[in-house]
């Protein structure tokens, strides 16, 4: 996950970066000259007259950008130590350690420490910072800035400078999460919504930093336990499926978030609002079903199970799911009616392994309690009907079973188990060519 994260806001943050392509070349900033002037603006807002001008806070914005970029200016990550050193020369020194059969390499500078991971750039840290977090005090600059601008003038040139801070947040949140900082890394994606929120980016949607400080939130919420971060991440994918972003995949997330908090009820809403937006999604309804069940409504969950096979007759996982349903009512008649469902789930997808395993499953628990009647039955005829009924469920059994097992190309665990049952089928009917065989095939399992 963490790979497929940072991989999705590097890309998003680096579009930002290269746009910068054809410009005139960089001008490495220097960390006294800095220093110096932050001390001025630091002035400057105390002044009685300069504090209330807009372009002392702008400026003052734009110092605090240039802050953040020391060091940065020309790094992207994923260089090399070779490029690196074309622009900030060689580091003061170099540290190695190999963990797992990874390189580490830290590439030290004044201010400045590169980490490489097998020669690529991954991380950055900083060594006594100017200032603790110059982003944070920039948008407090910009912010006061629009304030004090009035008639707006300055709004353009503001925007502009927020449109590249927020590539800077981004960027920020990225190097936190490589560092497993996950509060800082969330703090800087929501400060890029934050951003969003002002009035000059009004009704722009920043989806992937939406989905992006959900996941975090979710992230930090796993690690911690902590409900409020869950909520967080909830809200956050709220916000996504109000956009339309995610198509399904954004409720059923708001769902897991929903039951990690205990709040069952919420995730079966939830489900449901997926199951009027998308219903023919196969995961929608398999988890509409499975929550029913965790829930013990089984009627509850046959019922809407037959409203979802009347508006899709043709989905095959639509049968299957309702025969999943009617199992758990154990009688007899629902039992019937499961294998129903599960033969209707083959007739339309013949391919679906799981609905031969259940159904060759169901038949062999008849047979065996067929088997185990005959047991303990004292009447020789009736013994001997109970027998009859139980080889016959055990026939049915086997050619569903092995079906099942060759379709099976995607779950070890149930492919063993359905060469478990073979197994156990083909012994009590003395199948022994057979029994060796499936035997055979576990073991390579």
């Amino acid at each position: 996950m963490k790979k497929i994260v940072t991989l999705a806001i590097m890309a998003a943050t680096m579009l930002g970066l290269y746009a910068q392509e054809g410009a005139a070349p960089v001008v490495l900033l220097n960390y006294s000259s800095l220093e110096k002037k932050v001390e001025k603006s630091n002035e400057q807002i105390q002044h009685d007259k300069k504090k209330t001008k807009s372009r002392t806070w702008e400026k003052r914005g734009e110092l605090f950008q240039d802050v953040f970029q020391l060091g940065l200016e020309q790094v992207v990550e994923g260089m090399s130590p070779q490029t690196l050193m074309i622009f900030y020369q060689e580091p003061d020194s170099v540290t190695t350690e190999t963990k797992n059969g990874t390189l580490y390499e830290d590439y030290v500078y004044d201010h400045m420490i590169y980490t490489f991971v097998n020669g690529i750039l991954q991380e950055w840290e900083r060594i006594d910072p100017i200032h603790p977090d110059p982003l944070e005090e920039a948008i407090k600059a910009y912010q006061k800035a629009l304030e004090l601008d009035e008639k707006g003038k300055r709004a353009g040139k503001i925007k502009e400078n927020l449109i590249e801070l927020k590539n800077q947040l981004k960027r920020q949140g990225v190097n936190h999460y490589y560092k497993d900082n996950y509060d800082e890394a969330l703090g800087s994606f929501e400060n890029v919504l934050n951003i969003n929120n002002m009035d000059l980016f009004e009704g722009e949607v920043d989806t992937i930093m939406i989905q992006f400080s959900g996941i975090v939130s979710r992230e930090i919420a796993n690690k911690t336990g902590d409900k409020a971060l869950y909520q967080k991440a909830i809200d956050y994918y709220e916000q996504l499926a109000d956009a339309n972003f995610g198509g399904p995949n954004t409720y059923l997330q708001i769902k897991m978030d929903q039951l990690a908090i205990g709040d069952t009820l919420a995730a079966l809403e939830t489900l449901k609002e997926a199951y009027e937006k998308y219903p023919d999604t196969v995961n929608v309804i398999a988890n509409i079903a499975d929550t029913y069940i965790q829930m013990k409504e089984i009627d509850e969950g046959i019922e809407f199970m037959e409203t979802v096979v009347e508006n899709s007759p043709d989905v095959a996982e639509a049968y299957y799911w309702q025969g999943r349903m009617l199992i758990n009512k154990e009688d007899v008649e629902y039992i019937d009616r499961a294998i129903e469902s599960y033969k209707k789930a083959g007739e339309l997808d013949p391919s679906l392994y799981y609905v031969w395993y259940d159904m060759g499953y169901i038949y062999y628990l008849q047979g065996a309690d067929f088997y185990e009647r005959a047991n303990v039955e004292n009447d020789d005829a009736t013994r001997k009907v109970l027998n009859e009924l139980g080889k016959e469920k055990y026939d049915q059994a086997i050619p569903i079973l092995e079906k099942a097992y060759t379709l099976n190309n995607e779950n070890p665990t149930v492919k063993f188990e359905t060469l478990d049952i073979l197994q156990r089928i083909y012994y009590k009917e003395q199948m022994m060519d057979e029994y060796e065989r499936v035997k055979a095939l576990k073991q390579e399992l």
